[in-house]
């Protein structure tokens, strides 16, 4: 693990501003990744982690090739906040699902509301927000299913929100596949997750036709 990992967050000292002027100031933001925090400004570390680079890509494309193939929505990668108000945080979750239905909300800058999918992907420094803080701020704001991905410690977990508006694990299907309420037929063999090398090009599309 390299020192960049450990690294917290930092915040700019006295700076408050807007979500409008938040877009126009870390548009393109060198060396790391901000997030807006309602008026404050939060900077995390850009990681050298391969482990999360790969995975990250993996799970985008995956999900990529599962839209585009059922026709169902569009993939956002990490930069692009959700904006739900300017008394709530506009996070940014390393990997977005907004279906169709819901396309009115993806802006030039920003979604405009919640995605229909938020997916972390925990590295050493950001267990205590992922595992946590955002568990409880999507939960809160209703986002259908939270998908947690935890390397370090081989575990993956699919909220979905229940009826009491809270998160609740996705129970692994007879096979022991993560599943999806969201993306109907959505499978994956968590096992994948963990593999030295991930599936690409025609193995990929391949893994996706088995899904059905």
């Amino acid at each position: 693990m390299s020192l960049l990992e450990h690294q917290q967050p930092t915040q700019p000292p006295d700076v408050r501003m807007s979500f409008e002027e938040y877009l126009r100031a870390y548009d393109s933001f060198e060396g790391g990744r901000s997030e807006w925090l309602a008026g404050a400004v939060a900077i995390y570390p850009m990681t050298n982690n391969t482990r999360h680079q790969q995975l990250l890509q993996f799970l985008s494309q995956l999900l990529d090739y599962f839209l585009d193939d059922r026709g169902l929505g569009i993939v956002l990668l990490a930069g692009v906040p959700m904006f739900v108000g300017e008394d709530r945080p506009a996070r940014e979750p390393d990997v977005m699902v907004v279906l169709n239905e819901h396309r009115e909300r993806v802006l030039a800058a920003y979604v405009n509301g919640i995605a229909d999918i938020a997916v972390e992907i925990v590295s050493p420094e950001s267990v205590t927000r992922d595992r946590a803080d955002k568990l409880t701020e999507y939960e809160s704001l209703g986002i259908p299913e939270y998908w947690l991905i935890d390397p370090l410690r081989t575990d993956a977990t699919f909220y979905a929100l229940g009826d009491d508006n809270l998160y609740h694990p996705i129970p692994l299907d007879a096979r022991g596949y993560l599943t999806s309420r969201v993306l109907p037929g959505f499978a994956l063999d968590p096992a994948l997750l963990w593999a030295d090398e991930y599936p690409r090009g025609a193995a990929l599309a391949r893994l996706i036709d088995a899904m059905g």
